[in-house]
């Protein structure tokens, strides 16, 4: 048993730390989830320069919130005329009715009060939206299919140390299959980190140098397994 299971050790090895690797994410994703959440919004305003994370998901109102046009009657208020100046002047030294200097510290206090409660709101609402949500489930599946790998190269291993596959074969295709297992995931991690800033199709683009060869090394270990397998199968049946 032993000679059977030595040519596909480093496979199995590498399949269990890719199942440590997912375990581990897993406890970071519940443990650490405020920090997580804390470097995906720095990501996402990093990304977009001065621009607010509700910008960053509605980009048609960044207009709206630093772009605004003043309309007419901001230009009226903000030019007053000769006549306004003159009564204002007249009316300087009268006494102040009572409340008819508060409204308008009044109408201000609410103002800023409802101004920072939208920004509150703003950053709260981050946690909730469809950007930050991807890029959680993203990271989320960078554990799922570290767990999913892992295992898949303990069994890829354990069916190639049965066949009639030569050693070198059995060593190279395990040991690339757990390879293969590890990069893929680690890829999901760095596209999660990436969505708030690149955004969900950038991100994508930059991760699939680390994705691609890690598809192709899993499938290449599939494959060479396939083979021998079926060779032995249809070899021993004759």
């Amino acid at each position: 048993m032993t000679e059977l299971i030595k040519p596909v050790r480093y496979g199995i090895l590498i399949g269990l730390l890719g199942l440590v690797f997912g375990i581990g994410w897993a406890f970071w994703l519940v443990l650490g989830h405020e920090r997580i959440h804390k470097s995906l919004e720095e990501r996402a305003t990093k990304g977009q320069g001065s621009h607010s994370l509700i910008q960053l998901l509605e980009p048609g109102n960044v207009y709206a919130h630093e772009n605004k046009a003043p309309n007419a009657d901001e230009k009226e208020h903000s030019q007053p005329s000769k006549d306004a100046d003159a009564h204002q002047h007249g009316e300087e030294g009268k006494p102040v009715a009572e409340g008819e200097g508060r409204m308008p510290m009044m109408e201000e206090g609410q103002h800023m009060m409802q101004m920072g409660g939208n920004e509150h709101q703003h950053f709260e609402g981050g946690h909730d939206s469809p950007i930050m949500e991807l890029a959680h489930t993203r990271l989320v599946r960078g554990h799922l299919h570290a767990m999913g790998l892992g295992l898949l190269t303990i069994a890829i291993s354990l069916v190639l140390a049965f066949t009639t596959a030569p050693d070198r074969i059995k060593t190279a295709a395990s040991a690339l299959t757990g390879i293969g297992g590890i990069i893929y995931p680690f890829a999901w991690i760095v596209m999660g980190y990436r969505t708030p800033g690149l955004g969900p199709d950038a991100a994508e683009a930059s991760v699939t140098v680390i994705a691609g060869p890690g598809v192709a090394l899993v499938l290449l270990g599939i494959f060479t397994t396939a083979v021998f397998l079926l060779k032995d199968i249809f070899s021993r049946g004759k």
